[in-house]
């Protein structure tokens, strides 16, 4: 069983975002990305996605700027495109923001042609992945976001393929969309691992073990310990586990999102991290919009989608059980929880929050937590 995490105090979502907000303008971002930006940070800790959160503010996006590595002028653009498809390019920039502008592309392409999908290069860690499928529920769409990396030569920390002793993927999540009329709206986020290496950090930073399961160590050893955890298992685990599937589906998401995108190319012949030189230059994403409309009305869909639902909710319990969950209904009603009382922060990330209000003079007041 997962290890509990430790809460410290709180903050109001509104001030967290607006927080976040200001600080990356101060960073360079124009007020469009740096809006995007915060968006996507504060949608997950709403959430409770905390892996994908207000914590990586510091952590992963103000430190890859500071390093030079995310541009914050960066412009996104077109590289190709027909009615319903488009290659884009990031720019190298903000890939929180890239991300949500490739998506309303997408849905604006679908608006015209029923369905559209966009490949994007050259961009960098988009968050939660499951922030931009929730993009297309505003417009009555099914949305579909993928993003993966692939490192022919492996890497230290990733995930295994079957068989392999090496990692070589990231853990590439899949995430969709379906509205619905009453229920909570259908979201899929989910890694292709049995867990997203951020959960491990998470569990490192903040003391605690890990499941077993989830990975192994650099000798190929399981552990508890999130501190020596490098190869994470595919979806299923081993072999016998059927770890062979959550392997296929994470090559499905390298695929379309680095080889369909262009940014898994050719002509790294003399890179030792190439393979016959070819390698992935960066973050590539894939994005999907289908509008319902183009198949059947949308309410009789969304009528649809509410029985499938009610009918799992109403489907006999295992023993122990009062509740049967879809995807994306625990997320929605910790969203509902969380704007009455706010996102909670745990004692490490209260610690980063106040050195970036220091660093960048952004005022944050931060409240503890009610014993």
């Amino acid at each position: 069983m997962e290890a509990e995490m430790e809460y410290v105090a709180a903050a109001p979502a509104e001030r967290l975002h607006a927080f976040t907000r200001t600080v990356f303008e101060k960073v360079g971002l124009s007020p469009e990305q740096a809006a995007d930006g915060a968006d996507v940070l504060m949608w997950a800790s709403r959430r409770g996605v905390d892996t994908h959160g207000i914590r990586n503010l510091k952590l992963i996006y103000l430190r890859m700027i500071e390093a030079g590595q995310i541009k914050t002028d960066a412009s996104f653009f077109v590289e190709h495109e027909t009615p319903v498809s488009a290659q884009v390019n990031g720019g190298g920039g903000l890939g929180l923001a890239a991300a949500c502008w490739a998506m309303r592309l997408a849905m604006d392409k679908a608006e015209q042609s029923g369905m559209a999908f966009v490949t994007m290069r050259n961009s960098h860690h988009l968050g939660a992945a499951g922030c931009y499928p929730a993009l297309a529920l505003e417009r009555d769409m099914i949305g579909i976001c993928l993003t993966g990396y692939f490192n022919p030569q492996g890497t230290e920390i990733g995930v295994l393929p079957t068989f392999s002793s090496r990692p070589m993927f990231s853990t590439n999540p899949i995430a969709v969309a379906f509205p619905t009329q009453d229920e909570a709206p259908w979201l899929l986020d989910m890694a292709t691992s049995i867990a997203p290496y951020n959960r491990v950090v998470l569990h490192r930073e903040n003391g605690l073990p890990v499941p077993p399961q989830w990975g192994l160590t650099a000798d190929g050893q399981p552990t508890p310990d999130a501190q020596l955890m490098k190869k994470m298992w595919p979806l299923g685990g081993d072999r016998a586990h059927g770890g062979h599937k959550g392997y296929g589906l994470s090559m499905m998401v390298a695929t379309l999102s680095a080889v369909l995108s262009g940014d898994w190319d050719e002509g790294h012949d003399d890179d030792p991290a190439a393979f016959n030189g070819y390698k992935q230059n960066g973050g590539s994403h894939f994005f999907g919009a289908i509008r319902i409309d183009a198949f059947r009305p949308v309410d009789s869909f969304k009528r649809g989608m509410d029985a499938m639902i009610q009918a799992l909710h109403a489907a006999p319990k295992e023993e122990g059980q009062d509740r049967i969950y879809v995807a994306g209904e625990i997320e929605h009603e910790t969203e509902q929880q969380r704007l009455r009382e706010g996102i909670p922060l745990t004692a490490v990330t209260v610690a980063d929050l106040k050195e970036v209000s220091e660093k960048y003079g952004v005022g944050l007041e931060i409240g503890r937590l009610r014993d």
